[in-house]
This record gives structure tokens, C-alpha cells and sequence, in this order.
């Protein structure tokens, strides 16, 4: 039961299936070349369009011997001058007369005062005075 014992020989390929190509590795050639020249065509086709520059002419002009002043400032306005206002009882203010940045005159009332207080101080002062007459 002994095999023969392979030779060099018998180890070689077999050409015969190569000798006669079947075309097919040409196909896939030429479809691929196909594919990438429709590829470059879009590409070509869907490319952005310069966008159309307009041209002026200029003319050289004369420079002023002067530049033109400009300023730009930022503050806040203050009046020139500035009353202060005061009464001559203490009281809680009921009514304002006149808004801020409104023009006034002399003897004018800007405000008024709630009495009620002011009156209870007046009557206590005379019930006080009644009082101190009365003990002389």
C-alpha cells in the first residue's frame, strides 16, 4: 500500500486555464474607467459658479490741508443753577405739583403737605398753653 512518492514535476500549476483569457478582467477595466469619467463629468457640471465682480473706475483726488473735526463725547447735562427746597413743617408729602426739568416761578406750590399731623401738633400746643395759663 505504498503511494508513489511525488516528483518535482507533479508540483507545478497548471497554465492551461490562463492561456485563454475569458475578457473579463477588460470589462471591469473599462467599467470603472467609465464610472470615474461620469464622476468628473458631474463633478465638471455641479462645480460653483464664479460670481460676476463689478469693476469701478477711481480717480485720484486732492487731500484737504484740514481734516474735518469731529468729536464725540458722552457726559450728562446739569443744571447752571440749584435751588433746594424745604418747608417749614415736617409732614408727609400728599401731593406733587410739578415733574422734573418743568420751569417754576417764584412763590409757586410744588407740593402739599398732609395737615392732619401738623393739626394734632397745633391743638396739643394750645391745649398745652390753655394749660400753663390756668396754673399761673
Amino acid at each position: 500500500m505504498s503511494e508513489p512518492a511525488p516528483s518535482l514535476s507533479d508540483l507545478r500549476i497548471d497554465r492551461s486555464r490562463f492561456d485563454h483569457p475569458s475578457g473579463g478582467g477588460r470589462r471591469w477595466l473599462f467599467a470603472g474607467l467609465a464610472l470615474v469619467a461620469v464622476a468628473l463629468l458631474v463633478a465638471f457640471l455641479l462645480r460653483p459658479r464664479p460670481v460676476p465682480v463689478t469693476v469701478a473706475a477711481v480717480s485720484a483726488g486732492e487731500a484737504s490741508a484740514e481734516p474735518a473735526a469731529v468729536l464725540h463725547a458722552s457726559g450728562y447735562v446739569t443744571a447752571r443753577r440749584q435751588a433746594t427746597v424745604s418747608s417749614k413743617l415736617t409732614g408727609r408729602v400728599s401731593e406733587v405739583l410739578v415733574e422734573e426739568g418743568m420751569a417754576v416761578e417764584e412763590g409757586q406750590v410744588l407740593a402739599r403737605l398732609d395737615a392732619s399731623q401738623t393739626l394734632v401738633q397745633e391743638a396739643l400746643a394750645r391745649a398745652e398753653l390753655v394749660a400753663a395759663e390756668r396754673a399761673l
